[in-house]
Protein backbone atom coordinates (compact mmCIF):
# COMPACT_ATOMS: atom_id res chain seq x y z
CA UNK A 1 0.00 0.00 0.00
CA UNK A 2 3.17 2.42 0.84
CA UNK A 3 4.44 1.40 -2.39
CA UNK A 4 0.98 2.61 -4.15
CA UNK A 5 0.73 5.85 -2.52
CA UNK A 6 4.43 6.70 -3.16
CA UNK A 7 3.91 5.94 -6.76
CA UNK A 8 0.94 8.05 -7.13
CA UNK A 9 1.94 10.89 -5.34
CA UNK A 10 4.70 11.05 -7.43
CA UNK A 11 2.73 10.69 -10.89
CA UNK A 12 0.62 13.17 -9.33
CA UNK A 13 3.62 15.83 -9.03
CA UNK A 14 4.61 14.86 -12.70
CA UNK A 15 1.08 15.86 -13.94
CA UNK A 16 0.79 18.67 -11.64
CA UNK A 17 3.89 19.99 -13.25
CA UNK A 18 2.76 19.87 -16.97
CA UNK A 19 3.57 16.05 -18.03
CA UNK A 20 0.89 15.27 -20.20
CA UNK A 21 1.42 11.33 -20.24
CA UNK A 22 0.86 10.10 -16.94
CA UNK A 23 -1.65 7.41 -16.06
CA UNK A 24 -2.19 5.38 -12.70
CA UNK A 25 -4.88 3.05 -11.39
CA UNK A 26 -7.41 4.30 -8.49
CA UNK A 27 -10.18 3.61 -7.13
CA UNK A 28 -13.03 6.22 -8.74
CA UNK A 29 -16.64 7.23 -9.22
CA UNK A 30 -17.53 6.09 -12.26
CA UNK A 31 -20.32 4.46 -14.83
CA UNK A 32 -18.02 1.99 -16.42
CA UNK A 33 -20.20 -0.55 -14.40
CA UNK A 34 -23.57 -0.69 -12.70
CA UNK A 35 -21.22 -0.77 -9.58
CA UNK A 36 -20.36 3.30 -7.98
CA UNK A 37 -16.92 3.27 -7.93
CA UNK A 38 -14.35 0.78 -9.46
CA UNK A 39 -10.86 1.01 -9.72
CA UNK A 40 -9.39 1.78 -13.43
CA UNK A 41 -6.78 3.56 -15.05
CA UNK A 42 -6.68 7.13 -14.87
CA UNK A 43 -5.33 10.34 -16.74
CA UNK A 44 -3.65 12.59 -14.20
CA UNK A 45 -2.67 16.40 -15.61
CA UNK A 46 -2.16 19.68 -13.87
CA UNK A 47 -5.81 20.16 -12.85
CA UNK A 48 -6.33 16.86 -10.99
CA UNK A 49 -8.07 14.09 -13.01
CA UNK A 50 -8.36 14.47 -16.62
CA UNK A 51 -9.92 11.23 -18.12
CA UNK A 52 -11.04 7.55 -16.82
CA UNK A 53 -10.14 5.20 -19.52
CA UNK A 54 -12.90 3.05 -20.13
CA UNK A 55 -11.07 0.93 -22.82
CA UNK A 56 -9.42 -1.67 -20.17
CA UNK A 57 -12.71 -2.94 -19.55
CA UNK A 58 -13.14 -4.02 -23.52
CA UNK A 59 -11.69 -6.77 -24.55
CA UNK A 60 -12.25 -9.42 -21.37
CA UNK A 61 -12.42 -12.95 -21.67
CA UNK A 62 -15.50 -14.81 -21.13
CA UNK A 63 -13.94 -16.21 -17.91
CA UNK A 64 -12.91 -12.54 -17.00
CA UNK A 65 -16.06 -11.27 -17.46
CA UNK A 66 -18.18 -14.18 -15.78
CA UNK A 67 -15.00 -13.37 -12.71
CA UNK A 68 -16.10 -9.60 -12.86
CA UNK A 69 -19.57 -10.24 -12.52
CA UNK A 70 -19.32 -12.90 -9.37
CA UNK A 71 -17.63 -10.46 -7.69
CA UNK A 72 -19.80 -7.25 -8.18
CA UNK A 73 -21.81 -8.73 -5.01
CA UNK A 74 -18.95 -8.54 -2.96
CA UNK A 75 -17.35 -5.08 -4.62
CA UNK A 76 -20.87 -3.47 -3.58
CA UNK A 77 -20.66 -4.49 -0.57
CA UNK A 78 -17.46 -3.05 0.08
CA UNK A 79 -18.52 -0.19 -1.76
CA UNK A 80 -21.27 0.14 0.78
CA UNK A 81 -18.73 -0.48 3.86
CA UNK A 82 -16.08 2.25 2.79
CA UNK A 83 -18.97 5.02 2.13
CA UNK A 84 -20.70 4.60 5.39
CA UNK A 85 -17.49 4.86 7.24
CA UNK A 86 -16.34 7.95 5.21
CA UNK A 87 -19.90 10.07 6.38
CA UNK A 88 -19.37 8.30 9.94
CA UNK A 89 -15.64 10.24 10.08
CA UNK A 90 -17.43 13.44 8.69
CA UNK A 91 -20.44 13.12 11.05
CA UNK A 92 -17.62 13.22 13.51
CA UNK A 93 -15.12 15.69 11.82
Amino acid sequence: MAYATVRFVESSLHALDGDGDVYECSFVQSDLTDLPFFASRVKLGRMGLEAITSSDLQGLTEYEQKTLENLKHELKANIEKGIAFAQKQLMAA
